[in-house]
């Protein structure tokens, strides 16, 4: 039986995020997402979704971002994000 995927527009943090209608995602560990409805994307590993693809509560995706400040940036995420990002640039000393 085919599985309908959520579709619609979640939010993280602030962050827009929408599933990428792809068939292949029964035999893979991740989905992927666009960041605020650019071309802009990441991968979201299922552990932190439900069979569908929608985020579960309470779910610490934080890391995830936090690899992909740069696709922030470029999606338009320009100002400080808490626990993610704490600058503009996307840059975070250490």
């Amino acid at each position: 039986m085919k599985t309908r995927y959520n579709l619609e527009f979640q939010h993280y943090k602030g962050i827009k995020l929408q599933l990428i209608n792809r068939g292949g995602y029964r035999k893979q560990k991740a989905k992927r997402y666009t960041l605020g409805g650019t071309n802009q994307n990441v991968w979201i590993p299922n552990k932190h979704l439900m069979e569908d693809g929608t985020i579960k509560e309470g779910e610490d995706l934080d890391y995830v971002f936090r690899k992909a400040q740069r696709q922030l940036v470029l999606a338009g995420y320009t100002g400080p994000i808490i626990g993610i990002k704490r600058t503009s640039t996307g840059f975070v000393p250490n």
